[in-house]
């Protein structure tokens, strides 16, 4: 064999090699950045998949308040049809708020205001707070003590917080029958 052939060969093959290497070296290297570029937007996909679900899941409940503002005017729109048909429009009433907190009065005055504030056909009262208490203990609320003195009976403690609803227009109700056939 001849010296200068070998020496071809293997420059070739090494020329070869290199290149072969070369070649396999920058598909390595192009396929890192592919699977980096994918992975990146792997992660912009779900983070765009979260931000979409979140959106979803905000769109359905709103979805659901709307229906149930929808489902409330439907029973407010009936309500109002049914009191129109009992003759209490809610343009005829008037509403007058009362907030008494622990106010002495005497059991005449407390006998005439919880008699004014009594449901009757013309108003309606809705009380969120309501406590009447003796301020003497030898006293009963709905009784006197039966030996009394030189004094007059002790004062009542009211508190009473709530709406007032009163008839301004037309006249009084109807007696309509409550629950079991009782009159009011």
């Amino acid at each position: 064999m001849d010296i200068a052939s070998l020496l071809g060969r293997l420059r070739r093959s090494r020329r070869l090699s290199l290149m072969i290497f070369a070649v396999t070296l920058l598909a390595l290297v192009a396929t890192a950045v592919w699977f980096i570029s994918a992975r990146s937007s792997l992660a912009r996909a779900y983070d765009q998949l979260s931000t979409r679900n979140e959106l979803l899941s905000q769109a359905r409940m709103a979805q659901q308040e709307a229906q149930l503002k929808v489902d409330n005017a439907g029973s407010a729109r009936q309500l109002l049809e049914q009191l129109e048909g009992l003759g209490m429009e809610p343009t005829g009433w008037g509403e007058r708020l009362i907030n008494l907190n622990q106010t002495q009065l005497s059991r005449m005055d407390a006998d005439a205001l919880l008699g004014g504030i009594a449901p009757s056909p013309d108003r309606i009262f809705g009380a969120d707070v309501f406590e009447l208490s003796v301020t003497d203990p030898t006293e009963g609320l709905f009784h006197l003590p039966t030996t009394l003195s030189d004094r007059p009976p002790a004062p009542l403690s009211l508190t009473l917080r709530g709406s007032l609803l009163f008839r301004t227009v037309g006249g009084p109700l109807p007696p309509q029958s409550t629950p079991g056939g009782a009159q009011p």
